[in-house]
C-alpha cells in the first residue's frame, strides 16, 4: 500500500469518528434541548438518590410538560416532576404510589423509589404538577453543571462545527492524488568520452 492510500484510508477513518462525535452530539442536543421545547417540558439534572436503582444522582431527567387537566390523566406507576411546596421553586422527581380523586380535584401521593416511606410534603395535588417522565439520559448532568447555563448553545454549536469539518475531511480523503512524474534525462548533459586503448 502507498503512503497516499494509507493517508487516505487514514483521514477517512478520522472523518468517520467525527462524524460519529458529531452525531452524538446532535442526538444529546435533541434529547436535552429540542424534545423539551416540543412538548412544554424539562430536562433536570438529578441531585439524589432517592430514586435509584432506575434514576442515579447526575442523571438528566426529560419530562414533558403536564397542566392541571392532563395531571388528573395520571396513573399509580407514573414518574412526575412536581413542585412540593407552593412558595420553593425546587422541583422533585418521584414515582405516584396511590391517586385520590375528589370534589377538590386529582391529588397523588409520591414516593422515591429508593426511599422507605412516602414523601412527607404528600398529598401532591394536581395543579402542583410541572411534568411526566419521558426518558433518562445517564451521567450527561456532571457535564451540564459543568457547562452551566452555555450548554443550551455550547453543545449544538460543537456539534455543527464538527459536522463541518467532518465533511470536508471525508470529501478530501477520497481525492485522487495527482500521479508521480516521471523521471526526466538531462540532453544538455556532456556525453563521456570513452576511452580507447590500442
Amino acid at each position: 500500500m502507498t503512503r497516499s492510500a494509507k493517508g487516505g484510508w487514514g483521514s477517512a477513518i478520522g472523518s468517520g469518528l467525527v462524524t460519529c462525535v458529531t452525531l452524538l452530539l446532535l442526538a444529546l442536543a435533541v434529547a436535552l434541548v429540542v424534545v423539551p421545547k416540543i412538548t412544554g417540558g424539562m430536562s433536570l439534572t438529578v441531585l439524589t438518590g432517592s430514586m435509584e436503582p432506575g434514576i442515579m444522582p447526575g442523571d438528566v431527567v426529560v419530562t414533558k410538560g403536564i397542566d392541571t387537566a392532563r395531571a388528573r390523566d395520571l396513573q399509580i406507576g407514573d414518574v412526575i416532576t412536581f413542585l412540593p411546596y407552593a412558595d420553593d421553586p425546587m422541583l422533585v422527581t418521584h414515582r405516584i404510589i396511590a391517586k385520590s380523586v375528589g370534589s377538590a380535584g386529582t391529588s397523588f401521593t409520591t414516593k422515591g423509589d429508593n426511599n422507605n416511606t412516602p414523601d412527607s410534603w404528600n398529598p401532591v395535588n394536581d395543579y402542583q404538577v410541572r411534568g411526566q417522565l419521558l426518558y433518562v439520559i445517564p451521567k450527561i448532568g456532571y457535564v451540564r453543571q459543568w457547562l452551566g447555563p452555555y450548554t443550551v448553545w455550547i453543545v449544538p454549536g460543537i456539534a455543527v462545527i464538527l459536522l463541518g469539518y467532518a465533511g470536508i475531511t471525508f470529501a478530501t480523503s477520497f481525492r485522487k492524488p495527482a500521479d508521480d512524474p516521471p523521471p526526466t534525462t538531462d540532453d544538455t548533459a556532456p556525453v563521456p568520452k570513452r576511452a580507447y586503448s590500442e
